[in-house]
């Protein structure tokens, strides 16, 4: 779990939507389909996940509740979640066995910062004005789904039809 200090202690790390992306990716066959996501289209993880879980709340949520999200995330993912992951995959590639329980640390530390980033996307979904009154959540996941993958991906039609399965299986 990662600890509070001064200048963060209005995130809430142990939220919601955490709990939702620990269920859902820990899916079979969904990293693989969000990792493909990101490798194929740059596609934030987190920013993915977040759309479906607000579509499991019944949001339906606009290209601008997306951008305005991913703008509150950004310098987060660019200048810590993304070197991170970079640390370990380059380890990985070169140094396989050699330094498998530094890469296991950088691994856990990488996780902990896609933790801080869903924790700021969760104070931010406190100020999403997305249409909730009598939303089908199923198909608001569906949606949301597909609104941020048109963002990044264009006119390729591309599609995460594993992680909205999986995330309509959580709608309660």
């Amino acid at each position: 779990m990662v600890q509070q200090d001064r200048h963060d202690s209005d995130l809430q790390y142990d939220n919601d939507f955490w709990r939702f992306s620990l269920a859902v990716y820990g899916q079979p066959e969904i990293a693989e389909e969000c990792l493909s996501l990101q490798q194929a289209h740059g596609i934030d993880i987190n920013l993915l996940l977040f759309c479906a879980w607000l579509g499991t709340r019944g949001a339906v949520v606009s290209s601008k509740d997306i951008e305005d999200a991913s703008g509150t995330v950004s310098a987060w993912n660019e200048s810590v979640v993304r070197p991170l992951r970079g640390v370990r995959q380059w380890m990985k590639a070169r140094y396989r066995d050699e330094f498998a329980i530094i890469r296991e640390r950088v691994k856990g530390i990488e996780l902990e910062a896609e933790q801080i980033e869903q924790a700021i996307l969760f104070a931010h979904s406190k100020r999403i004005q997305g249409s909730q009154a009598g939303a089908d959540c199923a198909e608001a996941v569906a949606r949301n789904v597909n609104q941020y993958l048109k963002i990044k991906s264009g006119p390729s039609q591309t599609s995460a039809p594993r992680l909205i399965d999986a995330a309509r299986r959580m709608v309660s």
